[in-house]
């Protein structure tokens, strides 16, 4: 298996068809699914908005899960950033080595930044 960028980017949201929004009984809203983008979000920005509105969602002590909340987003941002450390660092070396590409696949499985093909395309 190799990995190389996708063209996600440029895709069109299947919700709201690139408009950004959907119709409502009250009106045009927000697509849920692009953020308002009108494409499809990848892994990172999607996760991380996910993130961002899930804090949004919990302020203060009024869910009672503040805490736990908070460590839970703290916890998958530090783990992302690791994955995207230790593919960025198998991606700079240059060498040939297996473990590297081995590490380089896992993480990227993990973090969803390039398509996967088999290796003979």
């Amino acid at each position: 298996m190799s990995t190389t960028p996708t063209e996600v980017r440029s895709e069109l949201c299947k919700s709201c068809s690139g408009a950004g929004e959907i119709g409502t009984d009250n009106g045009p809203a927000t697509c849920p699914d692009c953020f308002g983008e009108g494409r499809q979000l990848d892994s990172l920005e999607r996760t991380e908005w996910r993130m961002r509105d899930i804090e949004r969602a919990h302020p203060g002590a009024a869910h009672g899960c503040e805490n736990e909340m908070r460590w839970l987003i703290f916890e998958l941002r530090r783990t992302r950033e690791a994955l995207l450390q230790i593919l960025s660092r198998c991606q700079d070396d240059s060498g040939t080595a297996q473990l590297a590409a081995e590490i380089q696949f896992t993480a990227n499985r993990a973090l969803g930044l390039y398509g996967v093909r088999p290796a003979d395309q």
